[in-house]
C-alpha cells in the first residue's frame, strides 16, 4: 500500500475518531443524569463516573415527588406545549398555504413583513406583553403562558410556503377542473402532501414552547401551575444546597423523556421533510 493510497483511510480514521470522541464528549452529561437517577441518593457522590446505576431504584422519584408536585408540572408542560404547538399550526400552515398558492393584493409586502418578524428579538416583547396580560388579570393562568406564545410564527409560516410550493401546480389545476374549490385544494390534496413537514415543524414547536423558561417565570407563580422547565429551576433552588442530586436528576430525565418521545416518534417524518430538501417549483 502507497503513502498516497494510505492517506484517506487514515484521514477517515481520524475524522471517525474525532466524531466518536465529540459524541461521548456530548452524550455523557445525558448519561451521568439517567444513571443519577436511578441511582440511591448517598451513593451518587461517592463515585462520580459510572454508566450503571448502582442498586438501581426508582426512589429518586419517589423523594422527588414528595417534596413538589413533579407529576403535575410534567402535565403542565405536556398540555402548554401542545395546545402552543396546535395553536401554530393552526396558523403557521393555512397562512403558509395562502401565500404559496393564493392570489391577492400585498401578498409579497405582507410575506416579507412575516419574514421580518424573524428577526425581531422575542425577548423585547416580553414586557409590554407581561404589561398586557397584568392588564387583562391573566397573570398565573394557563391562558397566559399559552396565548402569548403562538403567534411567533414567522419561520413556521415562511417554512410551509415552501413546502407548499414544492408541489407540482398539476395537482391543483387537476382539482380545479374537477371541481375543487380552493378550501378542497387545501384539505385534501396540499396538506396530505406535506405531513412530513407538519411533522418536522410540530416537533421544532413542541421542543420549544417546552423549554419556555422565561416567560413561565414571570407570569406562573402558583407552584401547581409551573412547567417542568420552571419548576426544575425552583428544584434546584431548594433542593441543590442539600445536595439532592438523585431527584434533582430524576426530576430533569423527566423533562427530557417527552421531547425525546416526540423526537423519536416523528423522525421519520422529519427525515422525509428535511433530506429531500424543500424547493421551489
Amino acid at each position: 500500500m502507497t503513502a498516497k493510497s494510505l492517506f484517506p483511510l487514515v484521514n477517515r480514521t481520524f475524522i471517525h475518531v474525532v466524531l466518536l470522541a465529540s459524541c461521548v464528549a456530548t452524550l455523557f452529561p445525558l448519561i451521568w443524569m439517567m444513571t443519577s437517577a436511578f441511582t440511591p441518593n448517598d451513593l451518587i457522590s461517592a463515585k462520580m463516573i459510572r454508566f450503571w446505576p448502582d442498586q438501581p431504584t426508582l426512589s429518586n422519584f419517589t423523594i422527588a415527588a414528595s417534596r413538589h408536585p413533579i407529576w403535575m408540572w410534567l402535565w403542565n408542560s405536556v398540555l402548554t406545549a401542545t395546545l402552543i404547538t396546535i395553536g401554530k399550526l393552526i396558523l403557521a400552515v393555512p397562512a403558509g398555504y395562502a401565500f404559496a398558492r393564493l392570489e391577492f393584493r400585498g401578498r409579497r409586502a405582507l410575506f416579507w413583513l412575516v419574514i421580518a418578524t424573524m428577526s425581531f428579538p422575542t425577548v423585547l416583547a416580553i414586557i409590554p406583553t407581561y404589561i398586557a396580560v397584568v392588564k387583562l388579570q391573566a397573570v398565573d393562568t394557563y391562558g397566559s403562558m399559552i396565548i402569548p406564545s403562538i403567534p411567533y410564527i414567522g419561520f413556521y409560516v415562511f417554512y410551509m410556503r415552501q413546502a407548499f410550493r414544492s408541489l407540482p401546480r398539476s395537482m391543483f389545476e387537476a382539482a380545479r377542473i374537477d371541481g375543487a374549490g380552493l378550501w378542497r385544494q387545501f384539505a385534501e390534496i396540499a396538506v396530505p402532501n406535506v405531513v412530513p413537514a407538519i411533522a418536522a415543524l410540530s416537533v421544532i414547536s413542541f421542543m420549544g414552547a417546552w423549554n419556555i423558561y422565561l416567560w413561565g417565570q414571570l407570569v406562573l407563580d402558583d407552584e401547581f401551575k409551573k412547567t417542568l422547565t420552571t419548576g426544575i429551576a425552583t428544584f434546584a433552588d431548594l433542593e441543590g444546597a442539600d445536595r439532592s442530586w438523585g431527584p434533582l436528576m430524576a426530576t430533569s430525565l423527566l423533562s427530557i423523556a417527552p421531547v425525546l418521545i416526540v423526537f423519536l416518534s416523528a423522525q421519520r417524518f422529519i427525515v422525509d421533510a428535511l433530506a429531500p430538501g424543500i424547493g421551489e417549483k
